[in-house]
């Protein structure tokens, strides 16, 4: 979507000078680089960098290092930057672009730092295109370092800075299979090998329903700002809404199998929507396994917070190892199994890699 935008824009040509901004070693900078002058690409590369993919102490060498085919290597350089502080004179950039990583950010205060830093340095008709992550929920979801965007908040920030977006944001999504919403962790049912292949265009993420968007903003100092009219969200989220809760009827009228995370004696399942109902918990717990297993169930609202609350605990062993409890829709719910602290078990009993876990809602 970004590389189109820029291209249709054309911003993307032999003279021009780009700017990536957290950008890590994603493809799109490779694609970008062999069409223009030059690429400075940034992203917090640090050696203990939270993110993995940008633990480096040499962005250069590691973008270079990262390339899926050759590019001209004096055509890029790469450094360590906050998008917030971009270190470049003004009008230093044609295009700059960001992919996924402006939710990343911070609050709605280093939201509109970072666009007035892209402003200052995007020469006069210059173009920033990123994309970000908008939800069809009604409101902005702000978790901390990765919001998930309102489409009217975006809407709003980007017309509280100095760039102008295009006159309509669509949000618009047609009716059609792929456009259903799916959920983005297909590997936490069992099947490891669909996140190679499969991502969804409508996420359905921990109960709210997610697409990725592009926005492209332009400097335009002479031109009156305008705030863009969104388009299709209501009616689309209407849709989205009941085939989501469709997804969820059928994810749940028969046992599916979970895929646990074995973690120093506990098995987490990611947390999950089961809809309104009784979900029940089904456990395996193979010859030789623990003996006793100790289950933990905390739920949390889907929106506007993010603090798990106890809801219900117990006991399991191989005679009895299920367990049930009131689901909600609106509620997302995190499950633990872990061995009791005063369980005495052999090194071979604590293997909780071979302990199954299914669940379905009644």
């Amino acid at each position: 979507m970004i590389f189109r935008a820029l291209s249709i824009k054309g911003k993307l040509h032999p003279a021009a000078q780009g700017l990536a901004m957290g950008a890590g070693t994603e493809k799109l900078i490779y694609a970008i680089v062999p069409r223009v002058a030059k690429t400075m690409v940034t992203d917090l590369y640090l050696p203990n960098s939270g993110w993995v993919g940008v633990r480096t102490d040499n962005p250069r060498d590691l973008i270079l290092q990262k390339a899926p085919w050759p590019i001209d290597a004096t055509k890029v350089d790469a450094m360590a930057m906050d998008m917030r502080k971009l270190d470049f004179p003004d009008e230093s950039f044609d295009f700059c672009w960001s992919t996924g990583s402006f939710e990343h950010i911070g609050r709605d205060a280093d939201f509109l730092q970072h666009f007035r830093e892209v402003e200052r340095v995007l020469k006069p008709g210059g173009v920033y295109a990123f994309t970000t992550a908008i939800t069809f929920g009604g409101v902005t979801e702000p978790i901390p370092h990765n919001y998930y965007f309102d489409p009217n908040h975006l809407i709003d920030l980007i017309h509280a800075s100095p760039l102008h977006a295009e006159p309509e944001f669509d949000c618009f999504v047609r009716d059609h299979i792929f456009n259903r919403p799916h959920p983005e962790r297909l590997q936490d049912y069992g099947c490891d090998a669909a996140r190679k292949f499969s991502k969804p265009i409508v996420s359905f993420r921990r109960g709210i329903i997610l697409a990725a968007n592009v926005m492209v903003l332009t400097k335009d100092s002479g031109r009156t700002k305008v705030r863009p009219q969104v388009r299709g969200l209501e009616e689309s989220r209407k849709r989205l809404t009941v085939q989501a809760d469709g997804h969820l009827s059928a994810l749940w009228s028969d046992f599916q199998y979970l895929q646990p995370e074995v973690e120093k004696g506990s098995l987490t399942i990611q947390p999950q929507v089961f809809g309104d109902g009784t979900a029940v918990i089904d456990v395996i717990i193979p010859h030789g396994g623990p003996e006793t297993l100790k289950w933990t169930v905390k739920p949390r609202p889907i929106s506007g917070s993010i603090t798990w609350e106890p809801l219900q605990s117990g006991k399991l062993t191989a005679l009895d190892s299920s367990f049930r409890f009131e689901t909600k829709r609106d509620r997302l719910y995190s499950i633990k199994l872990s061995i009791p602290l005063s369980a005495k078990m052999s090194g071979a009993a604590k293997d909780l890699s071979r302990v199954v876990v299914k669940a379905k809602v009644v």
